[in-house]
């Protein structure tokens, strides 16, 4: 995707379908090298809630009509 990140936490994003017969749902992906599991020792809830946030302005940002955000780690 050619958008710029919205965060600095973000390291990338692209677009999924996820296909339920008829049914198509537009997803927009972000990558991100933010701790999300609440027990893990480096979690910070504020940090992860800047990430969703700037997920959210990207979504906005976008021309296409996305139906839904997804938050990942990193791909190895």
């Amino acid at each position: 995707m050619a958008e710029p990140s919205f965060h600095q936490n973000i390291i990338g994003s692209w677009h999924e379908w996820e296909i339920d017969g008829r049914e198509r749902c537009l997803i927009l992906v972000i990558e991100t090298d933010v701790e999300m599991r609440p027990e893990a020792e480096n979690y910070d809830a504020a940090l992860l809630e800047e990430v969703r946030a700037a997920a959210v302005a990207m979504l906005r940002a976008t021309p296409s009509a996305i139906d839904r955000i997804r938050i990942v780690p990193p791909r190895s």
